[in-house]
């Protein structure tokens, strides 16, 4: 809605306007005065709330108008603004630009008149900017390839932007023969190409879009090849001959022509497809069973043709030939020996004859073998034993019958042979020892196993020929093992001997651990153990930290326990040692540490105080013990700088003795150390005056 505004000055002349027309009007000598001029209308906006829409890109010009008031009009819309993305407002009301954006722009436009007083008026309008229809050329999705000498068709289609599409075009000019025919929303290229060549070319369509039509492109990639080779059926005329009730395959074969080729049979064959035969689509002829009679030279016409357009075509008249199949014959000239209860597996063969062939025993004598229907394959475990047993084996197919006789020995494997374990393992007393299972080799299965002299608390499963159990003594000793096969008649046997050792029960041989001082590196003996089978495993269980003995102690796999004591809180420290021998048994104890506080290091507390003077060359030797508090041991005294009087020594005791024979004053600084090596940090320094 619109907005009128007045200034108070047009308000006032209209309020005295009225009083005169009025205070005239009571004057009836006055009634044929003339009337006063009109004043101007009303100022408002006419142009419509929406005003023309523009498109983007596309050069936009509209006036807006108004009615009423006196003209000339000025025209304005709030500073900093313009009337959409792109446009410009002059002060005539004359919108105009080119939109860069899409959407909806709504302005509040203010139009000025000319009157004195001036009026205006304020509305908001709104200019919509729309996206331009672009045209695309959207057939085909790619140019096919076009033959040298072979008539080239393919059709372009546009599509979107505004129809109808006025203009087509292509850049660079197409290859020599070929012609572009634009017709309206298609365009065509056809004509034959003349030499080969490979270019790229762009396609343009122009719509009808006002003001400015619009132009789509789409880029082609053009492949002209050579001519190819005339299109030629290579298999010879004669095809390979066939035999009745088998199988046949032959594959046709062709030269030149282009891309794929596709076999048919000719639509002027002398003949049909020999009955068994096929033709597949790439030339497969075949077959599994040629029919009968035999023929000779039967022809057939075949055609093949390439993927070109137009096709490239060839005919071709070819012949084949039959015959019956050979007489079925057994090939296998014999069988080889069998050992009883060996598995047994060897195949037959034969040639010729037509069709499946059926296998089958026909009589004789059988070593519990079989004969496998289809393949003719004879398998089985043998038995008994023999020289020679003889039989006749019959292969059969759909027109012959052949038989053989073959004879084969049947003999006993060598004897069985106990071959594994190599050896033994060793046990422990009281420990589940490792399950080891025997095995052998040679002999007829199934092969009996049986142990002599196994040490008290083992077992032998005689059907899975596993030793397992809890050995209860220790010791070395032999233990036999017997297997026997089922050789018919006498069984055959097999023997080795072993040495079982059996240790003793593992045991951790360590009664107690020596004890430690804080801040002092810990030595002790190794960890013992016996028993089991070394090398032994040491570690620690149960404890936070892994094979922690105590805080700054470890131990080592080998059993040593090491390093320096960190804290006497908490001491003595127990931990759980456990041993593991080489066969995995394990032993644990209990074991402590204790650890010592750190010694007090000596505090020597001499003073000048206790220090007399002495006298020189006196008659009484001079004499006077040191002391110090703390330390271990017996401490050990030096001086450890400066010099004693003149005849003064130092004992290792702390006795300051002799007979002085320098008069002065001596300075010196003494140092006490203890069986830890330990010192006083702060030494005093000490004087001994000698008077003359």
């Amino acid at each position: 809605m619109g907005t009128h505004i007045f200034s108070r000055h047009t308000i006032w002349t209209v309020f005295v306007s009225l009083l005169v027309a009025l205070g005239m009007g009571a004057c009836s000598d006055v009634s044929n005065a003339p009337a006063p001029a009109a004043g101007p209308t009303v100022l408002t906006i006419t142009s419509p709330a929406t005003l023309p829409a523009g498109s983007i890109g596309i050069p936009y010009s509209t006036t807006l108008t108004a009615a009423g008031g006196t003209q000339p009009f000025g025209w304005s819309i709030p500073s900093g603004q313009t009337p959409a993305p792109g446009l410009t407002m002059d002060s005539n009301g004359v919108i105009s630009g080119i939109p860069t954006n899409t959407g909806s722009t709504t302005r509040t436009y203010r139009v000025v008149d000319s009157a004195q007083p001036t009026q205006s008026f304020e509305t908001q309008l709104t200019i919509a900017i729309n996206s331009v229809p672009q045209p695309q050329i959207s057939l085909p999705a790619s140019l096919p390839s076009g033959v040298v000498g072979t008539t080239y068709p393919v059709t372009l289609t546009a599509s979107g932007g505004t129809p109808p599409y006025t203009t087509w075009t292509v850049t660079p000019t197409l290859p020599a023969g070929l012609t572009f025919t634009p017709t309206g929303d298609t365009a065509t290229i056809t004509g034959i190409p003349q030499a080969p060549s490979s270019n790229n070319y762009t396609f343009r369509v122009t719509d009808s879009f006002s003001p400015t039509p619009q132009t789509g492109a789409r880029a082609y990639t053009l492949n002209i090849s050579a001519a190819p080779a005339k299109l030629t059926i290579s298999s010879p005329a004669t095809l390979p001959p066939g035999t009745v009730n088998q199988g046949y395959s032959e594959q046709l074969t062709s030269t030149g022509g282009t891309g794929t080729v596709s076999w048919s049979l000719s639509s002027s064959t002398p003949n049909p497809i020999l009955p068994g035969l096929s033709l597949s689509s790439g030339g497969l002829l075949s077959g599994s069973s040629l029919s009968s009679p035999a023929v000779t030279n039967y022809a057939m016409r075949f055609r093949v043709q390439d993927s070109a357009f137009p096709a490239d075509t060839d005919e071709k008249t070819l012949t084949i030939t039959t015959s019956l199949p050979t007489a079925l014959n057994i090939t296998t000239p014999s069988l080889p020996n069998g050992v009883l209860n060996q598995p047994y597996d060897q195949p037959l063969a034969a040639s010729g004859g037509s069709g499946t062939r059926t296998w089958s025993f026909q009589g004789g004598t059988i070593p519990n073998l079989s004969i496998n229907s289809s393949t003719g394959r004879i398998t089985g475990n043998p038995t008994p034993t023999g020289p020679s047993f003889t039989f006749t084996v019959q292969v059969t197919d759909a027109l012959f019958t052949a038989t053989k006789q073959f004879t084969i020995a049947i003999t006993a494997p060598p004897a069985p042979t106990i071959n594994s374990p190599a050896s033994l393992p060793t046990g422990t007393v009281n420990v589940d020892y490792p399950a080891t299972t025997l095995s052998a080799s040679g002999g007829a299965p199934p092969l009996a196993f049986q142990p002599v002299g196994l040490p008290f608390g083992l077992s032998f499963n005689a059907a899975t020929a596993t030793i397992s159990g809890m050995p209860t003594s220790s010791g070395s000793q032999p233990v036999t093992f017997t297997v026997n096969d089922s050789t018919v008649p006498f069984n055959q046997t097999g023997t080795r001997q072993y040495t079982l050792t059996v240790n003793a029960a593992l045991t951790i041989g360590t009664s107690s651990l020596d004890s430690g001082t804080v801040g002092t590196s810990y030595s002790t003996s190794p960890l013992t153990a016996s028993g089991g089978t070394p090398p032994y495993t040491w570690s620690i269980t149960g404890t936070g930290a892994p094979n922690i003995a105590a805080p700054g102690l470890t131990l080592s796999s080998g059993g040593v326990i090491s390093g320096i004591p960190t804290t006497d809180v908490g001491s003595p420290f127990t931990r759980t040692y456990r041993v593991q021998d080489n066969n995995g048994v394990a032993a644990t104890k209990q074991l402590s540490i204790t650890i010592n506080a750190a010694p007090i290091p000596p505090n020597i507390t001499t003073t000048n105080a206790d220090l007399p003077n002495g006298l020189v060359n006196g008659i009484v030797p001079y004499s006077r013990t040191l002391t110090a508090t703390g330390g271990t041991g017996a401490l050990t005294w030096s001086v450890l700088s400066g010099a004693l009087p003149t005849g003064l020594t130092l004992s290792t005791a702390g006795e300051i003795s002799g007979t002085p024979s320098v008069a002065g004053t001596f300075d010196f600084t003494p140092q006490a150390t203890d069986t830890l090596l330990q010192t006083d940090s702060t030494p005093p320094l000490l004087s001994i005056t000698i008077d003359p």
